[in-house]
């Protein structure tokens, strides 16, 4: 899973929608709907295949965590977790439950 360093939310979000990652997705009881398609898939579906975490201290003190992720059909989208304490409590089940992006060993010794 890879790991990309970003200023802030923004400039990633505009770095990723340029390298096609265009969609959102959110949580329902379902799984996670993509918010332009309205499909819906499943949390084992779902690949992340990078993470970035972003804090801002300006004011209050906020994280967030912006997953970029892939559905088996070629959608390539973005979930955030902002770490609302009012949130759906199945969106950290759901997290716990999608695949994670591995390089393949062989590679990682080339690298």
């Amino acid at each position: 899973m890879g790991l990309d360093q970003f200023n802030d939310l923004e400039e990633a979000l505009t770095y990723l929608g340029k390298q096609g990652y265009s969609h959102s997705f959110t949580c329902c009881p379902q799984g996670w709907q993509c918010k332009e398609t309205k499909e819906i898939f499943s949390p084992d579906e779902l690949r992340v295949e990078k993470c970035h975490r972003f804090h801002q201290s300006r004011g209050a003190h906020k994280v967030a965590v912006l997953y970029v992720v892939a559905a088996p059909n070629g959608t390539k989208g973005l979930i955030i977790d902002n770490f609302s304490t009012y949130g759906n409590a199945l969106f950290g089940e759901f997290l716990v439950r999608m695949k994670l992006y591995q390089i393949p060993a062989d590679r990682r010794r080339k690298a």
